[in-house]
């Protein structure tokens, strides 16, 4: 898409005291019911299209409501397809393509010459402000970059949306863009049509209906008695073709009844199905489009409200296209079907609270850059959290890192918790390995969602010191490595750099130190080891991975449904009579 609104400020708007938001082609924002996600909408609207705010838009009363904006993608090929009075406005304050916005009422119910308009000067001299307050026209001109937003409420009625023709309204949309082709196919003969209705009704008219003029002479025999020099005559004005799209519906035919009824006849659930399928309708027609010279913001509140989840990801896939053909999209949501793994970088977390009021968290595409400094390890951290978009739908996380552990968890959290990992608002982030833990955790941390790691055994001898969890000289370390040096001659165990691997060797790395686990000359180092760690967050296995607890040999669908319907059967602690208590401890840990 071309230009586009990328930042937001919002300072003093209902439950917004004062942040920032940036903002991307097809922006979602996660939040609780009352977090203030519809007030973040409400406030774009406002800064692009003025209009009066009353006292329960402020936050303080006693202080001004700002919002700020700031739109990119400014081009000159764009300023040239503006006509040159809108040019002319907005050139003077660009910046490398860029211009901000600032609009500012000072009190509730302000007038609306009070309502100022401010524009950001980057070629303001030193000491003079660089906000400049209400260049002549310039409220025009950004109109013509941002048409009048879109704004679809969460539970509103959709009746107006789909059945009343403004240029605010899907459905106004939807005609306008039809209007051009029957204009272009039947212009001539419905003009003509018009043209005979007009002489029939217009005060004018040729061949003038008798009724209008029997109608004309009696009343005009009666005003003869009071105004001697006035005649009057009725006049029925005859649409232009634009004004009767302007009265363009939608009618619904249930059963195959011949008879419509209006849309305000349907339930909520019906409304809103036929509202997004005219969302989804003018996405397939804004592919076929030319080149935009605007762009229009579709503000949505729960656009998956009603829709089952197949819908769900019509309509995003929909909204998706829209965003790279002349629309901007900005929704709240509660669905992890409306966020693919390419959005949750910039979805925007948000949260509510008394003192902060409504604020966002960091994003995944602001956290990482702060923990990991390299463009291709950022690309490998962000594909590893960006599996699991349900991270931003929760209030903690899990990192895993095996098969097993990302198939089992869930059910095992609901076995022993009695409620599912949804219930227990955690999400469960699949790694594909360890080595991405320290950086995942510290990521997670910097979006303020509380973590917990589970890896196998191993983790602690090749990462723990270098993650900094363990000290470099850590004398239990140094007791397995010892252990191993015996163990690895008798067993056919190649080490390599003191540790065992996979390369030449009479079993994996991972049967390996499964199998110095079961030394008991070490079993107090390896507990030991797993307290340190879990006082850093991870909990590691004991006996080298979960399936040495679970009791289960194999990764594949066929033992992992074996297992879970011999917990179903027979419960945890007759299946696991050696570790059910070591599988119950890891689960309350990971849910506290």
């Amino acid at each position: 898409m071309g230009h586009k609104l990328t930042e937001l400020k919002v300072e003093n708007f209902k439950s917004i005291i004062s942040e920032e938001f940036d903002i991307s082609d097809y922006t979602p924002m996660v939040g609780y019911n009352n977090a203030g996600k519809t007030n973040i909408l409400e406030s774009i609207k406002w800064v692009l299209q003025k209009s009066t705010l009353k006292l329960n838009h402020f936050n303080n009363p006693e202080i001004p409501v700002i919002v700020t904006a700031k739109i990119d993608g400014i081009t000159e090929e764009l300023l040239a397809n503006l006509n040159q009075g809108h040019r002319n406005r907005i050139e003077p304050f660009l910046d490398n393509e860029t211009i901000s916005i600032r609009r500012t009422q000072p009190l509730p119910n302000s007038t609306a010459a009070q309502i100022r308009l401010e524009v950001f000067n980057p070629q303001a001299a030193e000491g003079e402000d660089e906000w400049q307050p209400n260049p002549a026209g310039i409220d025009n001109a950004i109109k013509a970059l941002f048409p009048d937003p879109i704004h679809i409420g969460a539970m509103e009625n959709s009746e107006e949306d789909v059945s009343k023709f403004k240029t605010s309204t899907t459905i106004g949309k939807l005609l306008s863009e039809i209007i051009g082709p029957i204009e272009e196919q039947y212009g001539d003969q419905v003009r003509n049509a018009l043209n005979g209705l007009k002489d029939i009704l217009d005060a004018d008219g040729q061949h003038r209906a008798p009724e209008l003029t029997a109608f004309d002479e009696q009343v005009n025999g009666k005003l003869d008695a009071f105004f001697p020099d006035i005649n009057i005559k009725v006049h029925v004005p005859t649409p232009e073709l634009k004004e009767v799209f302007t009265k363009g519906t939608i009618k619904v035919y249930e059963n195959q009844n011949e008879i419509g009824t209006d849309v305000s006849a349907l339930g909520h659930g019906a409304q809103r199905a036929i509202q997004m399928t005219l969302i989804r309708h003018l996405a397939d027609l804004k592919l076929n489009a030319g080149e935009q010279t605007t762009t229009t913001l579709l503000l949505i509140d729960e656009p998956e409200l009603y829709l089952h989840p197949q819908a769900i990801e019509i309509l995003r896939e929909s909204l998706k296209i829209l965003s790279t053909q002349g629309y901007q999209i900005i929704f709240s949501t509660h669905s992890p079907f409306m966020i693919t793994e390419k959005d949750v970088a910039n979805t925007i977390l948000i949260r509510k609270n008394q003192q902060l009021g409504t604020h966002k968290r960091n994003s995944l595409k602001s956290a990482i850059p702060t923990v990991e400094q390299d463009a291709q390890h950022q690309l490998t951290l962000m594909f590893a959290l960006s599996n699991s978009s349900n991270i931003l739908f929760s209030e903690r996380a899990i990192l895993a890192e095996g098969k097993t552990e990302n198939k089992l968890l869930p059910f095992l959290v609901n076995t022993i918790s009695n409620r599912t990992l949804a219930l227990n608002k955690c999400a469960l982030v699949q790694q594909g390995g360890s080595g991405n833990t320290k950086k995942s955790m510290l990521v997670l941390n910097t979006m303020d969602l509380p973590c917990k790691a589970i890896v196998d055994l191993d983790y602690a001898f090749k990462h723990g010191v270098s993650d900094g969890f363990l000290q470099a000289n850590d004398p239990d370390i140094a007791a397995c490595i010892a252990e191993l040096a015996i163990l690895a001659p008798a067993n056919g165990i190649v080490l390599d750099n003191n540790l065992p691997t996979n390369k030449n060797s009479s079993m994996s790395a991972a049967e390996a130190f499964a199998l110095l686990a079961q030394r008991p000359n070490i079993q107090q180092n390896i507990l030991n080891l797993k307290a340190k760690m879990q006082a850093q967050g991870i909990w590691i296995w004991t006996k080298g991975t979960i399936e040495k607890h679970l009791n289960i040999n194999g990764k594949t669908e066929q033992v992992w449904a074996r297992f879970t319907n011999d917990i179903e059967t027979n419960g945890i602690e007759a299946t696991l009579p050696n570790d059910h208590a070591e599988v119950r401890a890891c689960i309350n840990w990971v849910l506290n």
